[in-house]
């Protein structure tokens, strides 16, 4: 792929399977913010000079030692074996990667059987179940679960952003692990890169006494989102309501800096937490499977 001549046939395929990143200027912020020596390869499949497909395969930072591919193939170009080249064409880029990968992910909407089959007939198999919510910011009002923070605040939590970067890793690496997805912590670099080199990051801790209990954070999406990377509660301190104040809080945060929505994935399994959101209005808009094979 030359991004500077085909990012916009790119984006057309991608469009067809993901609504991210929406624009040429979001693709480009992506392309900024990944570490420098990651390892992410594009291709395009053309046909009489038009991109038919494209295939991404790049480092996955929340499984050890792992890549994640995504390939779409343009609805009108489908059936013709266009997938499959693509698909030998991104595994034969894998030896570039520094060191052999020892899970290699996938991604297809929960309501595309074509998709999940095609993916199974090449050994992947099911890993876990997303669902994409969002939060319409201009409809959010805090001061209707005001009471749920100020039962925090009574139970002796406090929320503030976090003043010691190594210590919000370390909660956020334990935390993370707790989680049904299974997923592994990014690098403490990868980690504090993303809060270096982006504006409008959201950080929130909730505190009791001297200890770190919680934490929020969310990363700007575009010139007028947010996505809530990450919300979680050690087990000791869960059952006061800190996880609801935490997403409240960050989320008339993120309001008051000008976003407009904040979208979220969580596991199809974690009903606290879909719950958690449902109370404060987030609405489902998509489903994801995850696929692993060795």
């Amino acid at each position: 792929m030359d991004p500077q001549r085909d990012i916009d046939g790119f984006l057309r395929v991608s469009h067809q399977a993901d609504p991210f990143p929406r624009t040429p200027a979001e693709w480009f912020e992506r392309v900024r913010l990944a570490e420098p020596d990651a390892f992410r390869r594009f291709l395009v499949g053309e046909v009489d000079g038009e991109i038919v497909a494209i295939g991404v395969v790049l480092d996955n930072d929340l499984v050890a030692n792992g890549v994640m591919a995504r390939l779409v193939v343009d609805a009108a170009h489908r059936g013709r074996g266009h997938g499959a080249a693509l698909a030998a064409a991104l595994e034969a880029l894998l030896p570039e990667r520094d060191r052999p990968s020892a899970i290699f992910s996938v991604r297809v909407s929960d309501d595309d059987g074509v998709s999940r089959a095609w993916a199974e007939r090449r050994g992947f198999r099911l890993h876990s179940h997303g669902i994409r919510s969002r939060l319409d910011l201009a409809a959010f009002d805090a001061g209707a679960h005001r009471a749920v923070v100020d039962r925090a605040l009574a139970a002796g939590y406090r929320f503030e952003p976090p003043d010691d970067d190594d210590r919000l890793y370390d909660l956020y690496a334990v935390l993370i692990q707790d989680v049904p997805d299974d997923f592994d912590p990014p690098s403490r670099e990868a980690f504090d890169r993303q809060s270096r080199l982006q504006r409008d990051v959201v950080r929130l801790v909730a505190t009791h006494g001297s200890d770190w209990a919680g934490l929020a954070l969310l990363s700007p999406a575009g010139a007028d989102g947010a996505w809530n990377a990450f919300t979680g509660v050690l087990p000791e301190h869960r059952g006061h309501g800190v996880a609801t104040a935490l997403k409240v809080l960050a989320a008339d945060e993120a309001r008051r800096a000008g976003r407009d929505w904040i979208e979220t994935m969580n596991h199809a399994h974690n009903a606290a937490m879909l719950a958690v959101n449902r109370s404060l209005g987030y609405r489902r808009v998509a489903g994801n499977l995850f696929m692993q094979r060795p």
